[in-house]
């Protein structure tokens, strides 16, 4: 058949969230940095994520990257982040989803029985410990980039709830955290409807009511996510929901989200640096975090986290793009409005 593209992509879960990961057909990418590539992407190349993410290749809750060469003298591979909702600066679950098909592939010189990747992302160096055992992957550790609490305690308005107290937190994406049961909701999956409706309502008050800046940069930002959280439960978990785009919701307990969370938990004395925290999906996957250490930043204490993973590969294919199919370039149904990502 007649094809504009061919897009090569290795598909793996990384925890029961996706990880679709473009290994070719992308053009090069202009930039003298990760982040100016990324900027160029989501400018004049979006189409990429959309014929990738959406229907009928992908859906609301598709995430993925794309390899590419790192920036970075530093760094081993370059990754740039794609979802059905945009273009994350950072995904973990991602990043544990491309060492796991880097590893696998030999895009980097496999050692055991670690494998350390340094990953040049929009965000910044992310360092992943890949375990391998005759040539096998066994798991996953990543170095996120530094996390703090942004706002604690803000005041939202919600018709159907009233005032609720929301944290602004900054693991790699900038997040509002929302305890579950302030709604008078659990994280079960008979519950997530209702918590996309709420978290959809949350994140538009939180970028239309509050007027925010980042005190480590000094700028103002786009919430993009919402994760409702649950106190620590009988099996020594604390479970979660990501939400995401327009309906999206996290298979897995989320990288970025998790690291957030280690962020809001230590800087209210409830984790210290070197403590474990088992952090639970809507689904049951778990990644296991550790605070590394604490940094300033800009006068800001952050934490060094690290989350441990497991991914694994599940499909290789190469999508084509028919000229003559009118739905060539993706679609969604109730997603895909808007990159909400922030630049």
């Amino acid at each position: 058949m007649k094809s504009n593209v061919q897009y090569s992509v290795i598909d793996a879960h990384s925890a029961g969230a996706p990880a679709r990961v473009v290994i070719g057909g992308v053009p090069p990418v202009p930039g003298s940095t990760i982040r100016e590539k990324r900027a160029y992407l989501m400018a004049q190349r979006d189409d990429i994520r959309k014929l990738l993410m959406y229907e009928p290749r992908g859906s609301s809750e598709m995430c993925g990257s794309i390899l590419m060469q790192p920036c970075n003298p530093q760094a081993d591979l370059g990754i740039v982040f794609i979802e059905s909702g945009g273009w994350p600066l950072m995904c973990g679950a991602g990043t544990i989803g491309a060492a796991t098909v880097a590893v696998a592939n030999g895009y980097v010189e496999v050692t055991e029985p670690v494998c350390q990747i340094i990953f040049d992302t929009p965000a910044g160096l992310v360092t992943a410990q890949v375990e391998v055992v005759n040539g096998a992957v066994q798991g996953v550790t990543i170095e996120n980039v530094a996390s703090y609490m942004v706002a604690e305690n803000q005041p939202i308005s919600l018709p159907e709830s009233g005032t609720l107290a929301v944290d602004i937190v900054y693991g790699g994406n900038y997040y509002a955290l929302v305890s579950a049961a302030s709604l008078g909701l659990s994280v079960q999956p008979e519950f997530a409807e209702q918590l996309v409706a709420a978290g959809r309502a949350i994140r538009d008050r939180v970028n239309s009511e509050l007027n925010i800046t980042d005190p480590q940069t000094g700028s103002p930002f786009t919430v993009p996510m919402v994760i409702f959280t649950e106190e620590q439960n009988a099996a020594g978990s604390y479970r979660n929901l990501v939400f995401f785009g327009e309906s999206g919701v996290d298979r897995s307990p989320g990288g970025t989200g998790t690291s957030a969370r280690m962020a809001q938990r230590f800087y209210r004395r409830q984790q210290a640096v070197g403590e474990s925290f088992l952090h639970e999906s809507i689904i049951g996957s778990v990644f296991q975090g550790t605070i590394a250490r604490t940094t300033l930043l800009n006068g800001v204490e952050a934490i060094i986290p690290r989350i441990r993973g497991c991914a694994y590969i599940i499909a290789q294919s190469t999508f084509l793009l028919d000229p003559d199919d009118p739905f060539c370039e993706g679609f969604g149904v109730g997603y895909g409005s808007d990159a909400r990502f922030p630049g």
